[in-house]
């Protein structure tokens, strides 16, 4: 006869000291119920006929294991603790059990170290090669489907919210609903410090987005800013179909220069604007028809790197050209980003992610970045230069 079955009522990981000092895991019950002790010594008695089969038959309840959504609601108890032996080493390494999924995980695996399994201002900044790395190492596992980023559960919710934030980078990415940052770095809450917004610019110098990404690199101390494009970006269209269609028109006025004059003349109270194209629903005076006018030099500069091409060409090439050019307005016109990535603290790199691949593609550096930073002229004071200043 084997020995009795019984129902545990909660199962935890915890640390087992053996004779000879070492440590092992151990997955299950801390103890089990005292009942179940004396069960062997019970069923040592060779029992009559019929009291075997009450004892046969008392195990098939005790039998089953409890579902994974009753342990979720069954309270740890108290005394169902990791075992401390006093060893340095082996202290260090004990995590308050879980009975969620992710209370398992190597908190050195998946998005950079953490000491409390996300991370947090407990855990050292990541440099910007060490940033890169994980960033990389992150959209392999979301191109492959080896997804490691899961629910945080409340141990890990709970340090975000005591111990603050300690992003491994700040990413500038689109706000096309089809490009998650955080997934397609296959990262959690409290690894990526994210900004968005149509088209992944930045269009003003007094803005929240510069002024975001100096919060982050003031105050986060992130070591890596990757400003983050897109194949098929909507912004990027519509701005190319506006440079398009401008341009057009242009050559029509320029071919029937007289026949443009005289209606020019007919017409003198009518603006420039009222006379241009305006895509995408745009009503004059919309913010989103400012937003997509910002962009049209960048499908302008694709147009003359790729010496002409269709819409969709352009379009496509101007997505790195925007890559480009939001960094290089981060550089120029932020005082504070510039002087940390002049010093070395930090670095300003570009990508571009791949919605049908998933795979991002990562551009380095801006081919200007030297002479901007070697440019002696008059740079734009930013929000957070501007609150030194008066400070």
């Amino acid at each position: 006869m084997s020995a009795a079955y019984y129902q545990p009522q909660q199962s935890v990981m915890y640390y087992i000291q053996k004779a000879d000092g070492s440590m092992i895991q151990h997955y299950g019950p801390a103890k089990a119920p005292s009942h179940v002790a004396r069960a062997p010594r019970q069923l040592a008695r060779a029992p009559s006929h019929p009291a075997l089969s009450q004892v046969a038959r008392a195990p098939t309840q005790l039998a089953r294991a409890p579902s994974q959504r009753q342990l979720a609601r069954t309270p740890i108890p108290t005394h169902l603790v990791p075992i401390n032996t006093g060893l340095p080493t082996a202290a260090s390494m004990v995590v308050t059990p879980t009975m969620d999924d992710d209370s398992q995980e190597d908190p050195t695996e998946g998005f950079g170290p953490s000491m409390l399994g996300v991370r947090t201002t407990v855990d050292e900044p990541l440099s910007a090669s060490q940033a890169i790395e994980v960033l990389q190492a992150g959209n392999r596992r979301f191109v492959q489907g080896d997804i490691k980023a899961g629910g945080l559960c409340q141990d890990k919710r709970r340090a975000l919210a005591s111990h603050g934030q300690r992003p491994v980078a700040t990413v500038i990415g689109c706000a096309d609903s089809r490009c998650p940052v955080e997934q397609l770095f296959d990262a959690r809450p409290g690894d990526l410090f994210v900004l968005r917004n149509a088209g992944n610019t930045c269009t003003h110098a007094e803005g929240s987005m510069v002024g975001s990404v100096e919060y982050s690199v003031l105050n986060l101390e992130t070591k890596m800013i990757l400003v983050l494009g897109h194949t098929g970006c909507g912004a990027i269209m519509g701005a190319t179909k506006l440079f398009m269609e401008r341009s057009a028109q242009k050559y029509i006025e320029m071919t029937y220069q007289e026949d443009a004059q005289e209606s020019t003349d007919r017409s003198t109270e009518a603006s420039e604007s009222e006379q241009l194209p305006q895509p995408c629903g745009c009503k004059k005076g919309s913010t989103l028809l400012g937003l997509l006018d910002a962009l049209v030099p960048v499908a302008q500069q694709a147009c003359i790197e790729l010496g002409g091409g269709s819409t969709e060409e352009i379009a496509a090439h101007a997505v790195k050209v925007n890559v480009w050019r939001t960094i290089n307005f981060l550089l120029s016109y932020s005082l504070i980003i510039r002087e940390k990535v002049a010093s070395g603290e930090v670095e300003l790199q570009g990508a571009v992610y791949n919605m049908r691949s998933g795979a991002v593609e990562f551009l380095g550096k801006s081919p200007k970045q030297e002479k901007l930073l070697n440019h002696d002229g008059h740079v734009v004071p930013s929000m957070g230069g501007l609150a030194r200043q008066m400070s």
